[in-house]
């Protein structure tokens, strides 16, 4: 949780357009979700929402826990057709990417380092970040503990640069068949591949490949 006021709050839940007491109640859900995957760096395309699993109170802030309520997410009403429309779940991925991103200040604290640093790294593309609204909004991926990732310059670098957010989280987050290094073993993510200490250059491959489709 970061030290900006929840993206998700019971007025941005009323002015979204169009939206009927179910497709609120839909977003809610997978934006709990979307926030519980990115916590962990898992990806938010196997992010779901089943029963057993759906967020309690006691997990969240008050205020998303009051927005939650109010739009009914901690009742069994919402339509299947609500919770499997994929525009409604790409929105509320994107609200919890932003609201669990860190701040370009945040980030400098993060890294021990002057905010004029995070941005410049921010323009040279050796970090990743969403411009939203005037400011840059880092996701937590690239960092692990008090430091970046190993080769995240090269792979951004290689990486298109028009991809949307939530396709380049998950890209570093999903495991890949190609980074797996023998068949008893289960293939790594590229995140967890540079935290091992495993060559860069193969991560780089599978960004320039991906640039080439």
């Amino acid at each position: 949780m970061t030290g900006r006021a929840s993206t998700l709050s019971p007025k941005s839940l009323d002015y979204l357009p169009g939206s009927t007491a179910a497709e609120k109640r839909s977003l809610a859900k997978w934006y709990a979700a979307a926030r519980a995957a990115l916590a962990r760096n898992r990806p938010l395309t196997t992010a779901t929402t089943p029963t057993s699993d759906r967020p309690r109170a006691s997990d969240l802030s008050a205020a998303e826990a009051a927005a939650l309520r109010s739009v009914g997410a901690f009742k069994d009403e919402t339509p299947i057709q609500a919770d499997n429309d994929p525009l409604i779940r790409s929105q509320a991925q994107y609200m919890a990417l932003l609201e669990e991103s860190l701040s370009a200040a945040e980030a400098a604290k993060l890294l021990h380092v002057d905010v004029s640093r995070v941005r410049q790294r921010l323009r040279e593309r050796s970090l990743f970040g969403i411009e939203y609204e005037g400011s840059w909004l880092l996701p937590r991926f690239q960092f692990e503990r008090r430091l970046v990732i190993p080769g995240l310059a090269q792979i951004l670098k290689a990486l298109p640069p028009d991809l949307f957010p939530l396709d380049v989280v998950d890209w570093f987050v999903l495991s890949d068949s190609d980074l797996q290094l023998d068949s008893d073993t289960a293939p790594l993510s590229p995140r967890e591949w540079l935290l091992s200490g495993r060559p860069v250059e193969a991560v780089v491959t599978l960004a320039r490949d991906l640039t080439r489709a």
